[in-house]
């Protein structure tokens, strides 16, 4: 009986909820804690979750995640910069088209970036690697950055 009632509670707002903002996904679960409203709760943390909201300050490592000082990224100059904004364009990209607002480096370490774009751990990258994540970023970085801050504004961001 009661987890028929939460189970109907949480079908009636997740129309609600859907179209909600971060911001007011965060007042209402803080506002259904305090009014001990479980089933409401359920709901607003389903539609967290399906966002991929982080609950958990733990979760914020990954949004932190930096390419490795090894190899030609260790070299003075421009290769690490070079790197690090393929890396992070290469993730808003895929970002956007998932409909996804986790943050863009929790998609994948570098390691990973590099190995899947180009079939190279960072420690074996050469200036040819890095000539191709220049050509990436100038096709492609403005563009993606702005599909990506109008996703965050208009599906993922916190209005203050």
């Amino acid at each position: 009986m009661v987890l028929a009632i939460v189970a109907a509670a949480s079908g009636a707002h997740a129309n609600e909820y859907g179209s909600a903002t971060a911001a007011e996904l965060t007042e209402r679960a803080k506002s259904a804690v305090e009014a001990g409203q479980g089933g409401e709760l359920l709901a607003i943390m389903k539609e967290m979750q399906r966002r991929r909201m982080f609950f958990f300050e733990g979760d914020e490592v990954l949004c932190r995640r930096e390419p490795p000082k090894v190899g030609v990224l260790a070299k003075p100059g421009f290769n690490y910069g070079t790197a690090r904004t393929a890396y992070q364009t290469f993730n808003k990209a895929q970002r956007v088209e998932d409909q996804d607002c986790t943050c863009p480096q929790a998609a994948r370490s570098f390691q990973e970036f590099s190995v899947q774009f180009l079939g190279v751990t960072p420690e074996r990258m050469t200036e040819a690697h890095m000539a191709k994540l220049r050509e990436y970023n100038q096709d492609r970085k403005n563009t993606v950055a702005d599909a990506y801050r109008t996703f965050r504004n208009t599906s993922c961001r916190e209005e203050y």
